[in-house]
C-alpha cells in the first residue's frame, strides 16, 4: 500500500509541468471555440459596415444633389417622349397606304404602284439592368422597334420630284429613302423612276394606335345603269 502512495505521489515539479499544460490547452480551446468564432463575426461586422457606409455615401450624395437629379429625370424624360413620337406607334398596310396617299397628296408625285413587304423586327427593347450602386433597380420594357419597306415606280415633273425626296426626308414619322432611281425625259419635263422607302415605327407599351381611315369614293351604285343625256 506505502508502495502504491508512492507511485501514486506527485512531485512539485511534475504538479508544475501539469498546470502548464492545462494553461496551454485552455489557451488553445479558447481560441478554437472563442477568438476563432469572435475574429469571424468582426469580419462579418466589418463587410457589413463597409457596404452601409457605402450606402451612406451614395444616399448623402443623392440627396445633396436631389433637386437635379429630379430636373434630369424630367429632361430625360421629355426627351425620350419625344424621340418616340417621331415613330409611329403602329405598322399595318393601312399605314403604308395612307403614307403614300399622302405623298401624292402633298407633293403632286403620282405613286404608278407599290409592293409591300412583312414588317420586320429591328429591335426589342427589354430588360436593363440599372447602374445603381445598391443593385436593385431595373428598367423593364416591352416596347418592339419595326420597319415596313415598301418598293414604288413613280412619275412626277422635277420639281415634283424634289419634293417627294424633301418630303419623305421630313416626314413627321421616321421614314427613309433606301434606294432612288430616277430618268429625266427633257422633251416632256416628266421623271420617272423607282425608290424603296422604308417607315419605322416602336410598338407596345402604353402607346395608342389608331387604324387610319380613308374617304375614297370607289365604284358606283349600278354598274350596269346608263345615263341618257338630256337635250
Amino acid at each position: 500500500m506505502d508502495k502504491l502512495k508512492g507511485m501514486l505521489k506527485i512531485s512539485e515539479r511534475d504538479k508544475k509541468l501539469l498546470v502548464v499544460v492545462l494553461a496551454v490547452l485552455i489557451m488553445a480551446l479558447a481560441y478554437f471555440f472563442g477568438f476563432q468564432n469572435l475574429s469571424d463575426q468582426v469580419d462579418t461586422l466589418s463587410t457589413k459596415k463597409t457596404t452601409l457606409e457605402t450606402t451612406q455615401r451614395d444616399l448623402k450624395e443623392k440627396n445633396n444633389n436631389k433637386q437635379k437629379y429630379v430636373n434630369d429625370t424630367m429632361n430625360y424624360l421629355k426627351q425620350y417622349d419625344n424621340l418616340l413620337d417621331r415613330y409611329a406607334a403602329g405598322s399595318t398596310q393601312p399605314n403604308s397606304i395612307d403614307f403614300f396617299n399622302k405623298t401624292e397628296s402633298v407633293t403632286g408625285t403620282w405613286v404608278r404602284s407599290l409592293s409591300l413587304s412583312p414588317t420586320t423586327v429591328l429591335y426589342k427593347f427589354g430588360q436593363i439592368a440599372s447602374s445603381n450602386v445598391n443593385g436593385k433597380s431595373n428598367y423593364t420594357s416591352n416596347l418592339t422597334g419595326y420597319k415596313s419597306t415598301i418598293n414604288i415606280a413613280y412619275e412626277s415633273d422635277y420639281s415634283q420630284w424634289k419634293n417627294f425626296i424633301k418630303y419623305v426626308n421630313t416626314y413627321a414619322d421616321k421614314s427613309t429613302i433606301d434606294a432612288l432611281s430616277a430618268s429625266y425625259n427633257e422633251a416632256t419635263g416628266v421623271v420617272t423612276g423607282t425608290a424603296s422607302i422604308s417607315l419605322y415605327s416602336i410598338e407596345g407599351g402604353k402607346r395608342d394606335y389608331k387604324e387610319p381611315s380613308f374617304d375614297v369614293k370607289t365604284g358606283t351604285g349600278n354598274i350596269f345603269s346608263t345615263v341618257t343625256p338630256t337635250e
